[in-house]
Formats: structure tokens, C-alpha cells, sequence
């Protein structure tokens, strides 16, 4: 299922955006506002400590490495995945 990123705001869901990039992943963490959040997971604009356990992946290669990481490590059992719809960025 794919989703976009205003429904992840209509939700308010902190989340990752993942992508393959020079053969690894990058994972990007997001407040549901949208605003690009630093190691601290703290957004300034919404003045909240974030928890991202929500990755939307821009291409099916990360798509394809995060649900390998979420159902092999127990440390990510909890997050969910999705893949994320380009035509409704």
C-alpha cells in the first residue's frame, strides 16, 4: 500500500523517509508537520520530541531493505513500512 505525506500529517505520524542511495539506505527522520528533524528527534516548530516508527520509502529498493531490517531485527517489530506515493507528495 502506498502512502502520501499529507495523510501522514492528517494522522500526526512522525516518520522516516527512506531512500537507496550510493548503495545504502538513508533514512531521514520527519515530524508529522513536515519539519526536517536533527539527532535529537526535538521539532522546533511543533515543540515536541518525535518518535518516527513509521518509514515511508521513496523506491522500491528501500522498500525492499526495510522490510527485510523490520522483520529481521526485533528492535523494529514495531515499525511499519509503505511505500511512497509520488503523485500525491
Amino acid at each position: 500500500m502506498k502512502v502520501n505525506l499529507k495523510e501522514l500529517s492528517l494522522r500526526k505520524q512522525d516518520y522516516y523517509v527512506a531512500s537507496w542511495e550510493d548503495n545504502q539506505l538513508v533514512m531521514e527522520p520527519f515530524c508529522h508537520c513536515g519539519n526536517s528533524l536533527d539527532e535529537d528527534y526535538f521539532c522546533r516548530q511543533c515543540d515536541r520530541k518525535c518518535h518516527c516508527n513509521f518509514v515511508v520509502c521513496a523506491d522500491p529498493q528501500s522498500l525492499s531493505v526495510v522490510e527485510k531490517l523490520i522483520h529481521g531485527n526485533p528492535k523494529f517489530r514495531d515499525y511499519e513500512v509503505s511505500l511512497l506515493d509520488e503523485q500525491q507528495k
